[in-house]
């Protein structure tokens, strides 16, 4: 359950009877001379010291249509004290009065005895009144009187000291027990549901009526019945539904229109400003329901909010940080949250947030001290049930103060929008160290420990943690918060190396189940991994490449451990190292063999190749960057072989050329003598036979025995002449005498 806002002090429980609330009675004693009785009056006694024997028969009834409690006492009252004989005279005791002890409330007393009324006072006493009734005549030893004695015990108007209340719709009293010994009978009118605290009575119905009985009673001073009845038909009933569904329906007593018209006000002008504070969707899915109670029936508390109901109790004190308290409660419960100071310092804060968005004056927690005589370590701050004494109070109260001393100083830091967040993801069960995919849900309750992570984490919160040391944990949890700040430590410095890079769950995850120990292991593999990712982030840097966001992504991703991120590191590694290489390579100024060796090798498109391939994050790149390296350094040989098939083609070229010229030269010289000769041709075996020296054999020609030279196409035959006339020309210029010479020679 629940507990309210904060404790309005002890109980203002009904009075108990106490050993000392005995009933009293009057005794006379009478001296008798000479046979004669000489009553005398003698002073006020105990009935336990006495003889006058009380018994009674009292019945409470609950009279609605007036407010009050109607009670019925039967007094019976006998004289078992004898009289006394000593010499000659008997002195005999008589009684002609009875005090009981009944509530202070109690108004319209009426004692009676055979229709005939009696004599009745009262006095005041400490927490009861004395109501002394006279009987008719004195009762003598072992004579009788039955008395009956009426009175009223009134309810008490809403916000009134008495413990009474009687209406259409509620009525509670406490029930006594009088006399030496007696029985008590409680009856409830129809429409009532009733309950009962104290002493043992048992139930039954009559005539519709509830009654409760208890007879037999010897222990008078310490019985006692606390009566509770409600008939929610006569409740009134203020329906509020506002814009973003919030439903509340208010059940007042009729005969407390105060209390019924200030809830409704609050509650309209105040649940839109909470739940924009708040930040959540309204949690209740049907009906909130608002009860009016009697202040003592919360047990020294302000209100209650009974969460799986929907329902809220709030006393009649009209107190309005309580109301908008418990309806804050609706979102800050154990579904919320799991730790009662937790929800309690919430309700307090934005109650107390809604009252000045409401132009209503600002209210705070009153100052405490983590030394007070009265302090409890939150976490161990339990419900303690009923505010039975002075102590429980002093501990409640602190225990509210400190709760909201710690809540509104963290909402105060982290301000109205980090709160949302941190609403948000509590009720989300999302884990607190938030990666770069969709944060992850977290099992278990959202306890202390959740809280403060969120508040760090999701709220930036940095006072969380020591406002924690000092008000919430104990010394046991004072050295988690210590091996915390260690691995937080250590979590920020590795967040700061990913320059960006969010970190994975193999790391977030022991940090949110506070396994600092698996934690900080898996931090140093991070760290170790990032080191890398520098490396080759500064690789990267001298190639103007970027970095594969497949290694980033492989690195976020990490579930269970960095092999793969590590194997795409050591690919991307491997990669670079072959880039760098490849570039210096093709960067290289390049001797002419390597020049000669890389003609139409374009090495340079290779390598682009191999620099896109890397920033896809194919595993190819290496591949291809040390094949434009092998190519580069190929190259000499290459070249090499170039060279040297050149010289070859050269040397080949020049050979053959000279045997061109010298058969061009040859085949001149046999023109010349045809022209010389008269200028017929010969047949072409003639140049044969001079060849071979001898006459034409067709079969031996044939037979490869000399080359047969193929017929000058005409183009050569004209080249030919034109060389030949040179060839001449210069043949005539210099070895040869001018043709008259010649003519003259011959």
């Amino acid at each position: 359950m629940e507990r309210p806002a904060r404790p309005v002090g002890p109980p203002r429980r009904a009075s108990r009877p106490e050993l000392r609330r005995v009933l009293l009675v009057l005794a006379a004693s009478g001296l008798a001379l000479a046979g004669t009785v000489a009553p005398v009056r003698a002073p006020i006694a105990s009935a336990a010291s006495d003889g006058l024997q009380v018994t009674t028969a009292a019945t409470y009834t609950i009279a609605p249509a007036r407010h009050v409690v109607q009670v019925n006492l039967a007094i019976t009252a006998r004289n078992n004290k004898p009289n006394v004989s000593s010499g000659g005279i008997v002195t005999k005791y008589f009684y002609d009065g009875a005090r009981v002890a009944i509530q202070t409330e109690a108004t319209g007393i009426v004692a009676t005895s055979a229709g005939v009324r009696l004599t009745a006072t009262t006095k005041p006493a400490d927490g009861y009144a004395v109501l002394e009734v006279r009987f008719r005549s004195s009762l003598f030893y072992q004579q009788s009187t039955a008395i009956r004695v009426t009175f009223d015990l009134p309810g008490g108007v809403p916000r009134s000291r008495s413990d009474i209340r009687v209406g259409s719709a509620f009525a509670t009293f406490v029930a006594w027990a009088f006399g030496d010994s007696g029985s008590v009978r409680v009856v409830i009118p129809a429409g009532f549901e009733a309950e009962t605290t104290g002493s043992t009575v048992v139930r039954s119905t009559s005539a519709g009526a509830t009654v409760f009985q208890a007879t037999g009673i010897t222990d008078i001073g310490n019985w006692y019945l606390v009566v509770n009845a409600d008939r929610k038909s006569a409740l009134t009933t203020d329906r509020i539904d506002l814009s973003d569904g919030e439903h509340v329906v208010i059940r007042a007593w009729p005969e407390d229109s105060a209390w019924r018209l200030q809830v409704r006000r609050l509650l309209t002008r105040g649940l839109p400003i909470l739940v924009d504070e708040v930040g959540l969707a309204w949690p209740v899915a049907g009906d909130l329901s608002v009860f009016e109670v009697h202040t003592p029936l919360l047990e020294g508390y302000a209100g209650v909010f009974l969460p799986g109901q929907d329902k809220i109790e709030i006393s009649e004190d009209l107190d309005d940080l309580t109301i908008i308290h418990e309806a804050s409660h609706s979102w800050f419960n154990p579904d919320l949250f799991d730790g009662r100071w937790i929800n309690e310092g919430l309700a307090n804060t934005y109650a107390a947030r809604t009252l000045v968005s409401l132009g209503l004056p600002r209210q705070g927690p009153s100052p405490v001290s983590p030394t007070n005589r009265a302090a409890v370590r939150l976490e161990d701050w339990v419900n303690p049930g009923r505010i039975t004494d002075a102590a429980t109070d002093a501990r409640e109260q602190y225990g509210y103060d400190a709760s909201w001393t710690v809540i509104s100083t963290a909402v105060t830091e982290v301000g109205e929008a980090g709160m949302r967040q941190v609403f948000a993801a509590a009720q989300a069960h999302q884990i607190a160290y938030v990666g770069a995919l969709t944060p992850e849900t977290v099992t278990g309750g959202n306890d202390w420990r959740r809280l403060l992570d969120l508040l760090d984490e999701v709220g930036g919160s940095h006072r969380a943690d020591d406002l924690f040391r000092r008000w919430v944990v104990t010394d046991a949890d004072a050295k988690l918060l210590d091996e915390r700040a260690t691995a937080r430590a250590s979590y920020a410095d590795v967040v700061g190396a990913g320059a960006g890079w969010k970190q994975p769950f193999y790391v977030r995850g022991p940090m949110s189940d506070w396994d600092f120990a698996t934690a900080t292991t898996r931090i140093a593999e991070a760290r170790a991994f990032l080191d890398r990712k520098s490396e080759i982030g500064a690789a990267a840097g001298l190639l103007q490449l970027p970095v594969s966001p497949d290694l980033e992504s492989a690195y976020e991703s990490a579930q269970d451990s960095f092999d793969l991120a590590n194997r795409m590191a050591d690919q991307e590694i491997a990669s670079l190292h072959a880039l760098v290489t490849a570039t210096q390579a093709v960067e290289a100024p390049r001797a002419p063999l390597v020049a000669l060796g890389l003609i139409g090798a374009m090495p340079e498109a290779a390598l682009a190749a191999a620099r896109i391939a890397f920033t896809n994050g194919s595993a190819l790149a290496a591949d291809q960057a040390n094949a434009v390296t092998a190519l580069i350094d190929g190259a000499v040989d290459a070249g090499r072989g170039r060279l040297l098939a050149a010289i070859v083609v050269l040397v080949v070229s020049v050979v053959l050329l000279v045997i061109a010229i010298l058969l061009v030269r040859r085949r001149g010289r046999r023109l010349q003598r045809m022209h010389v000769s008269g200028g017929a041709a010969e047949p072409p075996y003639a140049t044969l036979a001079d060849q071979s020296g001898g006459p034409f054999d067709p079969d031996a020609a044939t037979a490869g025995s000399a080359p047969i030279e193929p017929i000058p196409a005409a183009d050569e035959i004209r080249a030919m002449n034109a060389t030949r006339t040179t060839d001449e020309t210069r043949t005539t210029d210099a070895t040869e005498p001018p043709p008259a010479a010649r003519g003259d020679a011959s």
